[in-house]
């Protein structure tokens, strides 16, 4: 007896120590990270981490581990573990996110004498690779997270690659070098010989900086240049130059031109020219210095007259000048990175000394210009009036022809109307006699059979009369039985003798015929019958 209360009690605490387990596991132990959030791991028990250490490797140490854990359901026993929930980095489309990692060995200071700057794996420091556009689950113990944008390189746009981190360029052999300016050798700290196609490109910025540097063509005019030409005049031309930037001598052009590592390259305005270093520092310098050489060698009159029959010198000495401009500044130009593609010389503004000249020149031209126009037009009129007599009689025959087209085209539509008409209204009335004729036939059947109907009706009536006429012998006889069969419902007694004063009334009926049949006397009417 007392070993089976034992039993019972020992099942009881078992069973209530599972309870207990199950409690403890569910609501002491249970921890739920939601969706975009991720759990970092405190370790309470363990050996103490070294003094430069902030993240404990495993779960013999205690301290902050370095590996999270994601959304979901985690059990942690609250007196082994300490935990925080933390909202998970997003990177958005266009950043990048840059790393710096607080956990490991230090950087050795040899590296660091040398320029290397970036942390290797194991150690603490700035991580290279940068983080793309992304979701990620950072322990904020271990990373401290920067986001920056992302640098786009847009169509008709290239892009200069500088390294800020990397080996001493001077250490590079003479025939590697790109003078002193540019490095063509990967690995090297400075700026990249070798451009970037468009795209966008996720940087770390403690690593290298991109440089975008347009490469399509552009147009500016310069006004403002002015030469002395060879008869003492001074001449002010309007020069077009078109130029575009040389992709493959686009980095070192950005070190040659640039004291802060960015090319301004607007020019739609007199203060966007004037800020615009390539245009200040390379094109309008050698554009200045080739015209005062080339425009010297000709005179005022070369580029000053109005061209006419007489003065086709005048394009011809223009277009001399504007190729030897041209021959002149595009290697110079190309040797610098930019690409001269075309120059055009616009009219020149003559010096007040030659204007009066050349006003009255141009006066004297445009009268004799003046009386010839006069000439043809006084001929062009005459010609004129001719034509417009014979447009006017061309005008009214066509108008007559026209006319005429038009009454014999109503002609002909009035007639086909007519006759459209006519034949619809003789359809229409052989539509009608037809059922008319329908109409006749249907009211004749119907009267046919009517009358069939009643002719049958009769002949039936008449056969009936006939057979009950001959069931009596005679027609007296018949007639008697039918006045009978009438009165008999109205009689109200039953007399046995013609010698009432009611029988005499119907003696006449009662009295016996010859023939062979007879009715006897004194008989009592009977009920009628129904009729055959």
């Amino acid at each position: 007896m007392a070993s089976g209360r034992v039993v019972i009690w020992l099942v009881v605490a078992a069973a209530a120590l599972g309870v207990a387990q199950l409690f403890w596991k569910w609501e002491v132990e249970r921890v739920e990270v939601p969706t975009g959030r991720f759990l970092v791991v405190i370790h309470r028990w363990g050996r103490n981490l070294e003094p430069d250490s902030i993240l404990a490797p495993d779960d013999s140490y205690k301290g902050v581990l370095e590996t999270v854990r994601g959304p979901g359901r985690h059990f942690l026993n609250p007196l082994l573990y300490g935990h925080e929930i933390h909202e998970m980095v997003d990177i958005p489309a266009g950043k990048c996110g840059i790393l710096t990692r607080k956990f490991g060995l230090r950087i050795p200071p040899e590296r660091i004498a040398a320029g290397e700057l970036l942390a290797h794996d194991g150690e603490r420091g700035i991580v290279a690779e940068p983080l793309t556009p992304g979701t990620y689950s950072l322990n904020p113990h271990a990373y401290d997270l920067k986001v920056v944008d992302a640098v786009e390189v847009k169509a008709q746009f290239v892009g200069v690659r500088t390294r800020k981190v990397g080996k001493d360029p001077g250490t590079l052999p003479a025939d590697k070098r790109q003078g002193s300016y540019v490095v063509a050798e990967e690995g090297y700290r400075g700026v990249q010989q070798r451009y970037l196609p468009p795209g966008t490109y996720y940087i770390n910025p403690f690593v290298e900086e991109i440089t975008p540097i347009e490469i399509r063509s552009h147009k500016v005019d310069f006004d403002d240049i002015s030469f002395p030409s060879r008869d003492g005049f001074t001449l002010k031309p309007h020069i077009q130059v078109e130029y575009a930037v040389d992709r493959e001598l686009a980095a070192e052009l950005l070190v040659r031109i640039t004291d802060e590592g960015k090319i301004f390259q607007g020019d739609q305005s007199r203060d966007e020219i004037g800020r615009n270093e390539i245009l200040q520092k390379v094109v309008l310098p050698h554009i200045r210095g080739f015209a005062r050489l080339e425009g010297s060698s000709f005179n005022a009159t070369d580029f000053i007259l109005v061209p006419g029959e007489a003065d086709v010198a005048v394009i011809n000495s223009r277009e001399r000048f504007r190729q030897a401009l041209l021959e002149a500044v595009k290697p110079r130009c190309k040797e610098l990175g930019i690409d001269i593609r075309a120059i055009a010389v616009g009219q020149m503004e003559p010096p007040k000394e030659l204007a009066l000249e050349i006003s009255d020149r141009e006066s004297a031209l445009a009268e004799q210009q003046r009386n010839v126009e006069m000439v043809k037009q006084y001929t062009n009129e005459q010609a004129l009036k001719s034509q417009e007599a014979a447009v006017d009689q061309n005008r009214e025959r066509v108008l007559a022809e026209t006319r005429l087209a038009q009454a014999e085209t109503e002609a002909e539509q009035l007639l086909d109307v007519e006759k459209l008409k006519l034949t619809a209204m003789v359809t229409v009335a052989t539509s009608q006699l037809e059922a008319a004729r329908e109409q006749a036939k249907a009211v004749k059947a119907r009267a046919e059979a009517e009358a069939a109907v009643i002719t049958a009706q009769n002949e039936a009536e008449v056969a009936a009369l006939r057979t009950s006429v001959e069931g009596f012998g005679s027609p007296e006889l018949f007639a008697r039985h039918a006045v009978l069969k009438r009165l008999a419902p109205s009689l109200g007694e039953i007399f046995a003798s013609d010698e009432s004063e009611f029988g005499r009334l119907f003696s006449t009926l009662l009295v016996p015929t010859t023939g062979a049949d007879t009715l006897p006397q004194a008989v009592a009417p009977s009920p009628p019958n129904p009729a055959p």
